[in-house]
């Protein structure tokens, strides 16, 4: 609507008050009328429900004075019988002593008497007083209410003192508080039962509240709403707040008052018509006054546009302001749109900066512990060589005897020291998988006599393996270790008992999507243990962490099984619940070829002694170089050691012959093992090439026989026979 007929409608609105004007003051008049019926009827309510509240607060000090009685504490029944007639003596009360079981005492009867039961088990209350209505008092033989009180000092508490009375008190207060307009006053206990009401209380005595009212009082509505009563009345109804006992009072006025008082109101407001038609005349002066208002709240829109707010919609009945402040508001709320989107973005793209940072630092960290585990396990790899060939050169000259035992222990010792090292250099990534084709129903039988000896009588040990299941291509060494790793920490979370199931399936395609094309096979190791932390899961594959007391863990078990499934292109899945139990899951690569496939023979050749033969030997280890060459020695070769590659490098460039070339990997000085094997292999053809090594190299760019660390004696005389023999049959 324009502002010229805006206007117009102004000028035209003077001559019309006279109808708005009726109705508004109709309405304010009875408004103000009801307004005061309600506080008037809120009063009587409030004063009613504080003069209930009163008398059952002199009954509660009654009763709480019995019960702090030195009689009461002490069992001195007879003398507190005596007392409590004395107190509750002209009172129109009586009083009586309660346990579980039923009444102790009742001042209406003589003591002692007839234990009386009760009516129906009630629990004794150890806090604060309890009022409770009985329909019909086994002793008074009438309505009783009574209000009980713990024994104070009594734990735990075996009695309870309480003071009854008649209802009849209760109505008699109504009936001394008369209410305004006609009003029903009723009052309602605990249990929103009727226990006074101000017309016909012999009828409505004990009967519930209305389901209406029951409802409003459980869930703690208060004050007016329309209601009918009992008996059929349709009213305005207070409702006061619950006392300190439960207890509530309902006042409710006629709506026929209330419609009667809206008439008077109307004859009011037809007096007044003639001073609403002099309010007509101001109406146009209203009007300009708001169209300056209007101006003024279309400035205040742009205001919050330029201060990048939203503009409220403005609807102030002029078309064209309405026009403007709605194209404020949208613009508004597109400008706020896009910077929530940007703001949105910015989230985000901080959010996967800190994820990647996170990744970054972990790989980090992982990578650091792979390293220093890797240098660890190459000196112990050196020692362990060392002790390896020891145990030859003794066994050589030891045959029998409580000596051989020894060394026969000795030699288990390392081997086991030997996979320990393996299992260090896997999960650190140095160590040189060797994959195969694996039945895991296979590796699973094969290992069962030791799983199940592990685990005890106390745990029961499953499995669930599919029918024909696939083999896999693993390292078959790393699988059992990664296998056994898994159910001894199946074992170690179940101290007192539970259940172990291994079960292998082939693995859907949506599971291993993320593992690129291929199929899989997953196998699973779950138990009924303890479960982990979400804390304890997140750093589950660090290497060295454990939750195990000191001495009964390492941390390198669950390493060693996360660093065997990504060597070996598959994946691991952890998922556990405190209380429940553990579930972790493997994802193998399926083998190209089954894992009974028999392997083609190599063809035989002869075997080529060593005596005599030429080696030049290149090791920094000292402990190494002594003991292996003194091996070689006693095989009848002619050993030559250096320390460095360096030095072995001037040995050959000054023409020096040699048949073999044995070399370490890692040593100092500017040539590695590698270097040196590599400048042989150019300028000394006709050397052949061993080399031995604790890491992972890629030693195929030329013809080298390898020896992995530690090695037995009898591979090395091996690995030296077949570089020569590859050296003969190139040359």
């Amino acid at each position: 609507m324009s502002i010229r007929k805006r206007l117009l409608l102004l000028v035209i609105g003077v001559w019309l008050p006279a109808a708005a004007g009726f109705g508004l003051l109709t309405w304010y008049t009875h408004a103000e009328q009801v307004a005061g019926t309600r506080r008037q009827v809120e009063e009587y309510g409030l004063r009613l429900a504080t003069a209930m509240e009163r008398e059952l607060d002199r009954r509660v000090v009654l009763a709480q004075a019995l019960a702090a009685s030195a009689e009461a504490r002490s069992g001195d029944f007879a003398r507190l019988h005596e007392e409590a007639r004395s107190a509750t003596a002209g009172t129109a009360s009586w009083a009586l002593l309660v346990d579980p079981a039923g009444q102790i005492l009742n001042t209406k009867a003589p003591y002692p008497g007839p234990r009386v039961p009760r009516i129906k088990p009630l629990p004794l209350t150890d806090s604060g007083p309890q009022v409770r209505f009985v329909g019909h008092a086994p002793v008074a033989m009438m309505p009783a209410i009574t209000v009980f009180v713990p024994v104070p000092g009594m734990v735990p508490q075996r009695y309870n003192v309480g003071v009854a009375f008649s209802p009849a008190a209760l109505q008699q207060t109504l009936e001394s508080h008369p209410g305004p307009f006609q009003a029903l006053a009723v009052v309602v206990d605990d249990e929103q039962v009727i226990m006074a009401r101000s017309r016909d209380p012999e009828k409505w005595f004990g009967v519930s509240a209305s389901p209406r009212f029951k409802q409003r009082i459980v869930e703690g509505g208060t004050g007016f709403a329309e209601s009918t009563t009992l008996d059929g009345v349709r009213s305005m109804t207070y409702l006061s707040p619950r006392n300190a006992y439960g207890w509530s009072v309902i006042v409710s006025v006629p709506m026929q008052l209330l419609d009667a008082a809206a008439q008077q109101a109307s004859a009011k407001a037809v007096g007044a018509a003639a001073l609403l038609l002099a309010f007509g005349l101001l109406l146009a002066l209203s009007g300009t006054r708001k169209i300056g208002r209007t101006v003024e709240a279309l400035q205040g829109a742009a205001g919050d546009l330029a201060h990048h707010r939203v503009p409220p919609r403005l609807l102030t009945g002029v078309s064209e302001v309405d026009r403007v402040a709605a194209a404020l508001h949208e613009a508004g709320t597109r400008a706020q749109e896009a910077n929530a989107t940007l703001e949105r973005r910015v989230r985000e793209a901080v959010a996967h900066a800190q994820e990647a940072q996170a990744q970054l630092l972990q790989s980090q960290k992982l990578e650091l512990v792979g390293r220093l585990t890797a240098g660890v396990a190459h000196d112990f790899n050196n020692l362990l060589q060392t002790i390896v060939t020891a145990h030859h050169l003794l066994l050589r000259r030891v045959t029998d005897g409580p000596e051989r035992r020894t060394l026969d222990g000795a030699v288990r010792a390392v081997a086991k020291a030997r996979d320990l090292v393996k299992q260090l250099m896997t999960f650190g990534r140095v160590q040189l998988l060797e994959p195969s084709a694996v039945s895991i129903p296979d590796l699973v039988l094969k290992s069962q006599e030791l799983t199940r000896t592990a685990v005890g009588e106390a745990i029961v040990l499953s499995t669930a393996l599919e029918p024909a299941l696939p083999a896999v291509h693993v390292d078959a060494v790393q699988f059992e270790m990664a296998l056994l790793n898994l159910v001894f920490n199946a074992r170690d979370a179940m101290p007192a008992g539970g259940h172990i199931t291994i079960a292998a399936q082939e693995a859907l395609a949506a599971e291993t999507a993320h593992l690129g094309a291929g199929r899989f096979v997953r196998l699973e190791v779950a138990d009924t243990g303890t479960g982990m932390t979400d804390a304890v899961q997140a750093r589950a594959f660090e290497p060295y962490f454990t939750t195990k007391p000191v001495g009964a863990g390492s941390g390198i078990g669950l390493a060693q099984v996360h660093a065997f499934a990504k060597q070996s292109g598959g994946d691991i899945v952890l998922s556990s619940q405190l209380g429940v139990g553990t579930r972790i899951r493997l994802y193998l690569p399926v083998a190209a070829t089954p894992a009974d496939a028999p392997a083609v023979p190599a063809p035989a050749a002869p075997a080529a002694p060593l005596a005599g033969v030429r080696i030049l030997m290149v090791e920094d280890d000292k402990l190494v170089s002594g003991m292996v060459a003194s091996a070689l020695e006693e095989e009848g070769c002619v050993v030559r050691h250096c320390p460095t590659a360096d030095e072995a490098l001037q040995v050959l460039q000054k023409g020096h012959d040699f048949d073999i070339l044995f070399t370490d990997v890692v040593m100092p000085g500017r040539m590695n093992g590698v270097d040196l094997a590599r400048w042989c292999a150019a300028e000394r053809p006709g050397i052949a090439i061993v080399v031995s090594t604790g890491y992972a190299e890629n030693l195929q760019e030329f013809s080298a026989t390898v020896l992995r660390k530690p090695y037995e004696p009898g591979a090395l005389f091996a690995a030296l026979e077949e570089a020569c023999k590859r050296c003969a049959l190139m040359a």
